[in-house]
């Protein structure tokens, strides 16, 4: 299971984001990202995900003064599930319906066929002299 060092909000597009980090670097990489508000602040140990949201939900008030408590509680008590695990949010998935790919026999068989290095070469050639139009060097 992987831990943090470091636990607090950033604001992305208006929308409160629970953030996590191993690096003060990630707090300027945020910025760099357009998150706004962004704080970040060193948790007492090394935590969980899960851990680390249910520490910062109890420090909320003393730790992060300038959020509104409301909201955050409220998108901290969505992530927190049982003892190990942080709810992720759902995403839409959009499955299409895959096509045939037609294939001839002798297409499929080439992969078998054993060449001797003349027959290789010739075999090159053709398809040069067949596909000349798509080289940078063609007249």
């Amino acid at each position: 299971m992987s831990t943090v060092q470091f636990a607090g909000f950033s604001r992305l597009n208006g929308e409160l984001k629970f953030r996590t980090a191993n690096d003060t670097k990630r707090i300027n990489q945020l910025r760099k990202l357009g998150d706004t508000d962004v704080v970040i602040l060193q948790l007492p140990s090394d935590m969980s995900k899960n851990e680390a949201a249910r520490y910062v939900l109890a420090n909320l008030a003393v730790s992060y003064p300038d959020f509104n408590t409301a909201e955050a509680t409220a998108l901290l008590e969505g992530l927190i599930q049982d003892k190990n695990s942080v709810a992720r949010p759902k995403k839409t998935v959009t499955v299409t319906k895959a096509r045939k790919i037609k294939i001839s026999k002798r297409a499929a068989e080439a992969d078998d066929v054993k060449l001797t290095p003349a027959q290789a070469a010739r075999g090159r050639e053709e398809w040069n002299r067949a596909h000349a139009h798509l080289s940078y060097d063609a007249e």
